[in-house]
Order: structure tokens, then C-alpha cells, then sequence
């Protein structure tokens, strides 16, 4: 196993942990990609929990489909949306989440923490991916600072923003 790999499996661990340890029952994944963090979210969520992912790629959202599916994960567990997740996140329940992780952010990391945060119930948690990007220094900022979060950087997959928002 590779130094990569590594450090992928401990970021998924990490994502069932979380997923196990807030009792998921609603989780959303923003960037599908081929469903590899899905299958950790999937692993650490309470019997029965859905998980909503959102790609901009259908066929990455396939994949994934057949990944999860392939795992004997109930089609009714998964809710796959294709489109731009700026554009989707609004139409999402305020409060209605346990876990909200970003993969994906277009550039507009503030934009998609704030999504989160609003999606959160009190005590959830928002996992940021890419946390050492020098574009992203505002936002880890103002997570770290903010009144809403508790939240520290992990040193996974190049560096996770972890937080929780406060009950």
C-alpha cells in the first residue's frame, strides 16, 4: 500500500467514525466522485440512514450507484442528484443533517461551508476536504473562528476541516 492509499483509508475510517459517532441518520456528500467515501459514510451510518450525494458527473454517479449497490446497500438508502451542488444544496432541508462532507467546491469554499452549516442540525458535523489549499485559507479561518463551529484541522488526504456546529 502506498503512502496515497494510506492516507485515503484513513480519511474513509475517519468518515465511518464520524458517520457512527453522530448516530447518521441523513448524511449529504458533496462530489460523488466513483463512491469510494460514500461506501464510508454508508459503513458508519445507523441502520436505514440515507445518504444524499450530489456530481455534477452522471456517469461517476453510476459508477457510484453500482458501487454502493454492489455492497448490498438498499437502493432506498441512496439519493443521488446530479447537478451543480450550489444549485441543489438550497432546495435541502435546514437543520435536516447529521453530517455534511465536501469533496468538491468550485472555487466558492465559503459558499458551500455556509450550505453546510445551514444544512446541520445542532451537534452535526461538516467535514471540508483540502484544507492546506492556500484558496481555502479564509474559509478554515473563519470556520476556526466563527460562533457556529468547533472545528480543528486533520492532517488526512492533504489536510480535512472537521467541525462541529454548536448546540
Amino acid at each position: 500500500m502506498t503512502a496515497g492509499e494510506s492516507t485515503a483509508a484513513d480519511t474513509g475510517t475517519l468518515l465511518a467514525f464520524l458517520a457512527a459517532t453522530t448516530a447518521a441518520r441523513a448524511v449529504v456528500e458533496i462530489g460523488t466522485g466513483s463512491g469510494a467515501s460514500g461506501l464510508h459514510l454508508l459503513r458508519g451510518m445507523v441502520p436505514g440512514g440515507t445518504l444524499t450525494t450530489i456530481d455534477v458527473d452522471p456517469e461517476l454517479q453510476r459508477t457510484a450507484r453500482r458501487s454502493f449497490l454492489d455492497a448490498g446497500h438498499s437502493p432506498g438508502r441512496l439519493r443521488l442528484i446530479n447537478g451543480l451542488a450550489l444549485e441543489v444544496l438550497p432546495r435541502l432541508t435546514d437543520g435536516g443533517y447529521d453530517l455534511v462532507v465536501v469533496h468538491a467546491h468550485d472555487g466558492d469554499a465559503g459558499a458551500y461551508l455556509a450550505e453546510a452549516v445551514r444544512l446541520l442540525r445542532p451537534g452535526g458535523v461538516v467535514v471540508l476536504a483540502g484544507a492546506e489549499d492556500p484558496d481555502l485559507r479564509e474559509t478554515v479561518r473563519a470556520a476556526e473562528e466563527g460562533e457556529q463551529l468547533v472545528s480543528a484541522v486533520l492532517p488526512l488526504a492533504g489536510s480535512l476541516l472537521v467541525a462541529t456546529r454548536r448546540r
